[in-house]
């Protein structure tokens, strides 16, 4: 894995964790980052593979791990939002399944997302935005198949609106309203945060007439906020973090409660991974053990210590203390999405323009039977 930027700011840019652009009203913005090429460490343990028929139990109550291995191809943003695909491979959680899973570290979600659906790549982790909905009225069967970012309990705060200190210490911003005539800054035009800055000018009674919104990168908001360019910004962690610590500026009450569950991000097959149920099932057991490992570090403090350490090791942010100042990504142990919120969501963005052309209905790219045969692998996580 090539070695990332120790400056903060700077590495803290692949942190895009799947908030990406969805299609905009001039059209799809096009593919154009490079990849780097991440290939799976050795596995921490193993199991014997096991001859037979693909569903025959092995070790522990797993399926078989495939033999000869399947290669599986990766795209992901190197985000925290990433831990389920990081600790599987640390962990050899992949491997124990007979699956040889090679990460492709690649900075524009809107190229994993073209790679995905034209099977360059088996599985992709970035954000829920109608593309995959557009791409499915047209013939392109990718699917949806499973959490990697939702605003569940706990996890609220992942994705927040901030306000400049001083605008919150003199009470010029107390409530939604008073977000009127402030300038905003904005990863995207259509992106997965966009239904949180809906929501919070609904909930104020304006409209996007009331405020001027700028794009640019997390790292950029930072220092716009320092010096006044824009007054409110919709940030993610660990960007959350780093305005807090440094008093630059801090979350508008209420707005880690703006939209609870929202499904911020998914994993995706390819249309061709899609149809290998073999090899997508054994994916998805090795992506929840991953995400239930995650889960026990943060929310049960069980070996956190060690699967901090993987995230420092994979992840942009190497500084293992600021992990306990981050609000971690919420990624759900059972992997089930919120499949209502992403309706409403697809709704929303056809109703304010991000929509060209027809749109699929959500059932026909939501695909959780993957997650339903891998949770009757390993149980509910409780």
């Amino acid at each position: 894995m090539r070695r990332m930027s120790l400056c903060l700011v700077s590495s803290l840019l692949l942190l895009l964790l799947a908030c990406q652009p969805t299609s905009t009203p001039g059209g799809h913005p096009p593919p154009t980052a490079p990849a780097t090429i991440t290939t799976s460490p050795a596995p921490t343990s193993t199991v014997r593979a096991v001859a037979g028929t693909p569903d025959r139990e092995a070790i522990g109550g797993l399926p078989a791990a495939l033999s000869p291995p399947v290669a599986v191809s990766v795209g992901v943003l190197s985000s925290i939002s990433d831990s389920g695909i990081y600790i599987g491979l640390a962990r050899g959680y992949y491997r124990e399944l007979g699956l040889d899973v090679h990460v492709e570290t690649i900075t524009d979600p809107n190229t994993i997302g073209t790679m995905v659906s034209t099977n360059q790549l088996d599985v992709g982790g970035y954000g829920v935005n109608t593309n995959p909905f557009l791409a499915a009225a047209r013939g392109i069967n990718l699917k949806l198949v499973a959490d990697k970012a939702t605003l569940r309990p706990g996890f609220e705060g992942f994705v927040t609106l901030v306000a400049r200190r001083e605008l919150l210490d003199s009470g010029q911003i107390r409530s939604w309203a008073d977000l009127r005539g402030r300038r905003v800054a904005k990863l995207a035009p259509c992106d997965s945060n966009e239904p949180n800055l809906e929501k919070a000018l609904e909930q104020g009674g304006l409209t996007r007439g009331d405020i001027e919104v700028s794009y640019m990168g997390f790292p950029d908001m930072i220092p716009a906020l320092a010096n006044g360019a824009v007054d409110v910004a919709v940030l993610i962690e660990p960007f959350v973090a780093v305005v807090k610590e440094r008093g630059i500026a801090g979350p508008i009450p209420g707005s880690d409660q703006l939209y609870p569950n929202q499904q911020v991000a998914a994993i995706y097959y390819s249309p061709s991974f899609a149809q290998n149920i073999e090899a997508g099932r054994r994916f998805m057991i090795g992506y929840l053990r991953a995400v239930r490992d995650y889960n026990d570090a943060f929310t049960k403090g069980i070996n956190r210590a060690e699967i901090v350490q993987i995230l420092t090791q994979y992840t942009p942010v190497k500084d293992a203390a600021l992990y306990d100042k981050l609000v971690p990504a919420g990624l759900d142990p059972n992997g089930r999405v919120n499949v209502a919120g992403i309706r409403d969501d697809v709704a929303l963005w056809t109703r304010i323009g991000c929509a060209q052309g027809e749109v699929a209905d959500v059932n026909q790219v939501v695909d959780q039977s993957f997650v339903d045969y891998a949770v009757r692998v390993l149980g509910i996580y409780r």
